[in-house]
């Protein structure tokens, strides 16, 4: 499935209003069909990406090379605004622990950053900032798609300063372990919010699954029914997925496809390896605003694809998604 995700060029974006509107129909078709795209000329630069990864990777001796006292330090947990440090096996999926570390960063969050690590909050609030325009422009694509009559129908209901910047690290793991069970990078999920985007490196490891490979919709069915294909990193590319509260906004229209990180692909017999490489990921979650009330929009709504969801407001199932995850 992974050559069936689609490429999408964003940057026909603003060009023309036939270039805009036909880039809005592949962007609503991909996330229609498999939930997911790759994102090329995008509009944030590589080199900042790249930066990005430098500033956390524990080899360049930055981020996630800090001790946990020093992490938590510049940016301690508060589930209130899903922002801050996660230690190692803290976050849990399904009830399962997962061997990753990571810091949310958002517009509320930041302790004693310059004293600690000088620049690396400067920076990731500018990289913040450039993802959340990034998804601006793509809500303004789906409002477009779906005919709202008003290119921000959707993007108004968005806080950027609310969105979180998730770096991730998983570190080296014995493959044992992986093919066992007893540790887990990442259990198959779906994300919770609008749309996310998501930066890898040259380390693989993230699968998702092929829905139409399963009648199962509940993740855990899905998990153990659906055949899984490896995501392999693209370069220059930005992967997009939707996350559940957008899925019930479109009343289903757009799929909020299960995926998970597991051991990245290896060539050969896999029995053979006996460590699995640590990989560094970021992913951007974007979220509506805690009162958005979210109900399937009539754009949504006919005689073939009936009202599925009743309404529901979103800060109130973000906060049960939240705590069932450090719980």
């Amino acid at each position: 499935m992974s050559s069936d995700i689609p490429t999408i060029d964003f940057g026909r974006f603003e060009r023309s209003e036939k270039d805009g509107t036909q880039l809005a129909s592949e962007i609503d078709a991909a996330l229609s069909t498999v939930g997911f795209l790759h994102l090329v000329n995008h509009g944030i630069e590589q080199g900042k990406i790249d930066e990005s990864f430098q500033w956390v990777r524990a080899k360049s001796r930055k981020f996630f090379s800090l001790s946990p006292t020093d992490k938590e330090s510049m940016y301690p947990r508060s589930e209130a605004y899903d922002c801050g440090y996660v230690s190692l096996g803290q976050e849990k999926v399904r009830g399962k622990n997962c061997m990753k570390e990571c810091v949310d960063i958002n517009g509320s969050s930041g302790g004693e950053m310059d004293r600690i690590l000088p620049g690396f909050h400067g920076f990731m609030v500018q990289f913040h900032q450039e993802c959340a325009i990034l998804i601006q422009k793509l809500l303004k694509c789906l409002s477009v798609a779906l005919g709202l009559g008003d290119e921000d129908a959707l993007g108004q209901h968005h806080t950027d300063s609310l969105f979180n910047l998730n770096l991730i690290h998983y570190p080296e793991v014995a493959a044992e372990q992986l093919r066992s069970g007893s540790a887990v990078r990442l259990p198959a999920h779906s994300d919770p919010g609008s749309l996310t985007l998501l930066f890898q490196q040259k380390v693989g490891g993230l699968e998702i699954a092929d829905m139409s490979s399963t009648c199962e919709t509940a993740t855990v069915k899905v998990e153990q029914t659906a055949k899984f294909i490896a995501v392999e990193p693209q370069p220059a590319t930005i992967l997009v997925n939707v996350g559940y509260l957008l899925m019930r906004w479109s009343n289903g229209r757009w799929k909020n496809t299960v995926h998970r990180v597991m051991a990245p692909p290896v060539s050969g017999n896999t029995d053979s390896v006996d460590t699995v490489p640590e990989r560094y990921s970021t992913a951007f979650f974007s979220f509506p605003g805690p009162d958005t009330v979210i109900e399937p929009l009539d754009a949504c709504i006919s005689v073939e694809n009936p009202r599925r969801w009743a309404p529901i407001i979103a800060g109130k199932y973000l906060r049960k998604k939240i705590s069932s995850m450090y719980s």
